[in-house]
């Protein structure tokens, strides 16, 4: 993936007229919050690129070269090369997995560089429990859950599911994601995602709650891919 991106020399920069609202998050925090699971690139003389795509998908992204101001920019329809964004003096041209940064008549090569992302969380959860913690014990009340966060190929039909469960639980799905940024390229397909299985104690009991990874449409019988077991009391 090339992208070359085109911007004028003066910088975009919001002058403070006036001491914030402390009850409203600063630029600065809302940039960070939006470019948390960004797409980074590392660019020669120690600088950095990062990109996310907007609420519109692919119709519209938004960039920060070197931590500077965010810009947005919307996909170009006529463009002939690529896939190619534009927004005011800015233009971004993707082909590839590498980046080409052009500013004020500067070039700048950038290589992507692939991010692990942390399994989504739940709140108000009694534990979060990760493969790390198979094998342990855990109490709760009745009336709290745990999380299960367990790597899995829903892309090859293999998804994570309680087996079993005694009749004091509730099992059901919880949010999931991607496990990388590689997986939000333009034309990912397949991979790992990140799967949450939340485990409810509708009453009081104890013994083993056992999570196993497997397709849904197959015959009961056939072997689970994977499991993971933990002892769970709750009273």
């Amino acid at each position: 993936m090339k992208i070359f991106l085109t911007a004028a020399a003066a910088g975009l920069g919001l002058a403070a007229c006036a001491q914030p609202d402390p009850a409203k998050p600063t630029l600065d925090e809302v940039a960070a919050s939006e470019f948390a699971n960004a797409l980074n690139y590392e660019c020669g003389g120690g600088k950095s690129l990062d990109l996310v795509y907007g609420v519109e998908g692919m119709q519209a992204v938004k960039i920060r070269f070197d931590g500077g101001a965010p810009q947005a920019l919307a996909i170009d329809p006529d463009a002939q090369d690529g896939i190619t964004y534009k927004g005011g003096d800015v233009t971004l041209l993707m082909d590839g997995a590498d980046v080409t940064y052009t500013a004020a008549g500067a070039t700048t090569e950038c290589k992507f560089m692939i991010k692990s992302l942390p399994a989504p969380t739940v709140e108000g959860v009694a534990h979060a429990l990760t493969e790390l913690d198979a094998g342990k014990s855990f109490e709760i009340k009745v009336g709290q859950t745990i999380s299960v966060a367990l790597v899995g190929v829903p892309t090859a039909g293999y998804v994570w599911a309680a087996s079993s469960p005694p009749d004091w639980v509730k099992a059901s799905d919880g949010p999931g994601g991607a496990t990388s940024t590689a997986q939000m390229l333009p034309g990912f397909a397949g991979g790992n995602h990140w799967e949450v299985i939340i485990i409810e104690a509708v009453a009081a009991g104890e013994g083993a709650i056992v999570l196993a990874q497997r397709r849904p449409w197959e015959d009961a019988t056939e072997p689970a891919a994977d499991t993971f077991t933990f002892t769970l009391k709750a009273s």
